[in-house]
């Protein structure tokens, strides 16, 4: 007895007899999703993370406006530490602050999570210590524009806060992303 031909749910011209495992969907590889326990089609993977998204309004809110008054506080540390001693201990200093910020703000959501809230800690953090960036860099730029003639150690001592607070900026965030939205590097 010969089988006839299956075809893909979603391209009725390609031919497959690969099926989601879930709703037994005939899919092509184009379709198909690889999961831990097989393959899946788009539809199903879908709705699958539909069930993980918990994230509620309230949680938004306190991700978005605690999470920049954290970062602000940050920054502000950083330009203490910049100030008093030297701004290398930021590069070990500031990804821990992102672990500690990403694990307050998980602890305060109670674990619920959304994709859309992890970017919305991202923006929250970036917009958090962006006051001080703009502060601490318009500062310098118009003082040295007005100002005309100006030697390099001087222009360098203006621009060190900001270019400090920038790398407080580029260490905080991906470590509070990974923090707070669970990624783990080490197993």
């Amino acid at each position: 007895m010969i089988d006839s031909p299956t075809y893909c749910a979603n391209h009725p011209a390609v031919e497959t007899s690969l099926r989601c495992n879930r709703c037994e969907k005939y899919i092509c590889p184009k379709c198909a999703v690889r999961t831990p326990t097989g393959y899946r089609c788009k539809d199903c993977v879908r709705s699958q993370q539909k069930n993980f998204e918990t994230a509620t309004t309230k949680d938004f809110l306190i991700v978005f406006f605690l999470g920049g008054f954290l970062s602000f506080l940050g920054a502000l540390a950083t330009l203490l530490i910049t100030s008093i001693i030297w701004g290398i201990f930021i590069v070990g200093l500031a990804p821990a602050a992102g672990v500690l910020l990403g694990n307050i703000l998980r602890r305060l959501v109670k674990g619920r999570h959304s994709r859309a809230m992890n970017w919305t800690l991202v923006v929250s953090v970036i917009l958090g210590a962006l006051p001080l960036v703009f502060i601490l860099g318009l500062i310098p730029m118009l003082s040295v524009f007005f100002a005309g003639n100006i030697d390099i150690l001087t222009a360098a001592s203006m621009f060190g806060p900001v270019l400090w607070q920038i790398v407080y900026l580029v260490l905080v965030t991906p470590a509070a992303y990974a923090q707070f939205s669970g990624i783990r590097l080490v197993r």
